[in-house]
């Protein structure tokens, strides 16, 4: 059953430990660093706290000296290695009851984040939140689009989809066969997480579709859900709210509260349960992304300052002097600031 706080499923790990089963990698050592329990990998419902689910990826990834690798192991593996999850896409009628099937059960993966799945007059999208404050993603969103990709191959019938994929996060100094295939169609340093296709792909039959054993699967999915609370972690909405609040300047605990649909009272009281308060909160997603802006893109600081709701560039860099103890610059150039300097060990910081 699921844990306290934000979790995501455990059996990613457990694929991710038997596909690089012949590497000398530390799973009991990861267990205690990241607080997680080795026999959840194990179970069919098991899962692990988001911040070791983001870790774990990056541990295995500078275990292995390859930082591009994720993309390849990803891409590679069988459907139905996440159960359900995988069969609500590949079995889908069309490729826009996949993609709606990923945002509708997504609750059965994760209580951290929701998928998002949107249509325009030309084309479409699925894009992943970023989970400012949560520690370093970056090699686990490599897993995902490795993933994600996969399915769409697989479900199209097509070696190399006609598709765009953007990542919100600088590109490995090492190359990957999945890098090589999709070269043109991959571009580092973007504002989100995001895979793009033409809409007339939407309407597209899928290859492994069958209407009876669609609605079994769909049953499955439900019942699942059922296991699992349906509702976002309420410190996770208080937290992305935030994150995706900053460049319009309606960060405050009364705005915040409003989009919400709650009281002032009712976000801090959610709050102060997990030992932190709005102000806690916001300064440290707003490191978070600073941390992220400087060192994953190139945007003009003036621009990382207007994106992270400062009205002045002398303002931003006071804040990063603060946090880092260097200058914006300085934390572009410098080597990987530690995750743990960035956020507490259980994620998003709390007080102490």
């Amino acid at each position: 059953m699921p844990i306290e706080g934000e979790w995501a499923r455990a059996d990613v790990f457990r694929v991710l430990r038997d596909i690089c089963s012949n590497e000398n990698l530390d799973w009991p050592g990861m267990a205690d660093r990241y607080n997680f329990q080795l026999s959840s990998l194990e179970e069919p419902r098991g899962v692990v706290p988001i911040v070791a689910w983001h870790g774990v990826f990056e541990q295995v990834a500078e275990t292995l000296g390859n930082d591009a690798v994720m993309f390849d192991l990803f891409n590679n593996i069988e459907i139905g290695c996440f159960s359900i999850f995988d069969y609500l896409f590949s079995c889908a009628p069309t490729l826009r009851h996949a993609c709606e099937a990923w945002v509708k059960y997504m609750p059965i993966r994760s209580n951290a984040y929701r998928i998002c799945f949107q249509e325009t007059e030309t084309s479409a999208y699925v894009e992943w939140p970023i989970l400012e404050g949560r520690g370093e993603w970056r090699q686990n969103m490599f897993a995902r689009v490795g993933w994600a990709t996969q399915q769409l191959e697989h479900s199209l019938n097509m070696n190399v989809p006609p598709i765009l994929i953007e990542l919100a996060t600088y590109a490995p100094a090492n190359t990957s066969a999945f890098q090589k295939k999709y070269q043109g169609r991959l571009k580092f340093g973007a504002p989100h997480n995001r895979i793009s296709f033409p809409r007339a792909l939407l309407s597209r039959p899928l290859r492994r579709n069958d209407p009876h054993l669609y609605e079994i699967i769909l049953k499955s999915a439900m019942s699942e859900m059922e296991s699992f609370d349906r509702v976002e972690s309420p410190l996770s909405r208080i937290a992305n709210e935030v994150a995706s609040s900053l460049s319009n300047g309606s960060c405050t605990l009364p705005q915040i509260s409003s989009k919400l649909g709650m009281s002032q009272r009712a976000v801090q009281r959610i709050l102060e349960k997990e030992g932190t308060s709005f102000r806690k909160l916001s300064e440290e997603i707003r490191r978070s992304a600073a941390e992220r802006y400087l060192r994953s893109t190139e945007l003009p600081m003036k621009e990382i300052a207007y994106l992270l709701g400062f009205s002045e560039l002398s303002t931003f860099s006071r804040a990063v002097k603060t946090w880092f103890g260097i200058p914006p610059r300085k934390v572009r150039e410098a080597p990987t600031i530690p995750v743990d300097s960035i956020c507490g060990p259980n994620g998003i910081q709390k007080s102490a």
